[in-house]
């Protein structure tokens, strides 16, 4: 024990008043970090990350749109079948579209 209090003596008497500057310090640091994680939301290139991913997802969409009714098309011309039952195969219903009649402007 005493081997472990060498060095950390005090001999001015100030060790208390470094605790509670080291206390008031860490409080800081974690205001200023939660307010770093609020300005984030606004950062330019958080923000065109977003716009980039929001594209390929877009993208992705109308992709994946396009195959299924490039397969409902088949089934309807191809097979013989007509258009509900190819859309009741597929699990799509009437309202079925392309996304970006959804998507808010």
């Amino acid at each position: 024990l005493s081997d472990a209090k060498r060095g950390r003596e005090d001999n001015e008497g100030d060790r208390p008043q470094k605790l509670a500057r080291l206390a008031d310090l860490t409080k800081e640091k974690r205001t200023l970090t939660e307010e770093l994680e609020q300005l984030k939301e606004n950062d330019p290139q958080a923000l065109a990350d977003l716009e980039k991913e929001l594209m390929l997802v877009k993208s992705a969409a109308e992709r994946w749109t396009d195959n299924i009714f490039t397969c409902k098309s088949y089934l309807t011309k191809k097979r013989g079948l007509c258009s509900k039952e190819a859309m009741k195969i597929l699990g799509i219903s009437s309202a079925f579209d392309y996304p970006e009649d959804k998507i808010p402007k």
